[in-house]
């Protein structure tokens, strides 16, 4: 069985170490993970009864899920290294959220419809004077004309 590293909570790893001949103050231990050509090292922290402590961070900074590798526990008493454990790892996440999409549901599109009244023809007044002559008094007098009777004025003249 794989020993479980996670991406998003520190790990802490814990056992009890004992050691015969020497001081357990005097005894270090560490945990190194080998992963893809890399190895990480986690110092730990042995208390006088031997119960041991290594916190390993979240792994999402240097390890990412599903990785995996081996790795060890290595305890150093009076100078001499030991290798009292080891396993293989595998990174997982703690929390997970799965999807699963029952019903795709498409929205009707909105439809614009648009009802366009029939335009309303007002008669045009027929407004031509004719032989008008401008002087001073009628100089600010407004003539109406047709297009067509434009038209047909200016092919006379």
């Amino acid at each position: 069985m794989s020993y479980k590293l996670y991406t998003d909570k520190p790990n802490k790893f814990s056992c009890n170490i004992e050691v015969d001949g020497t001081s357990l103050s005097k005894s270090k231990a560490r945990i190194i993970i080998e992963c893809n050509d890399i190895n990480y090292m986690f110092n730990g922290k042995i208390d006088d009864e031997g119960n041991c402590e290594i916190t390993i961070p979240k792994t999402k900074n240097f390890l990412s899920e599903n990785n995996s590798g081996k790795m060890r526990l290595e305890v150093i008493a009076d100078d001499v290294y030991f290798e009292p454990w080891s396993s293989d790892f595998i990174v997982k996440a703690s929390k997970n959220v799965q999807v699963i999409v029952k019903e795709q549901v498409e929205e009707e599109k909105t439809k614009l419809k648009v009802n366009v009244a029939p335009q309303k023809e007002e008669p045009i007044k027929n407004r031509i004077i004719e032989n008008k002559f401008l002087d001073e008094k009628s100089a600010d007098d407004e003539i109406f004309l047709t297009k067509d009777q434009l038209s047909k004025l200016l092919r006379k003249g």
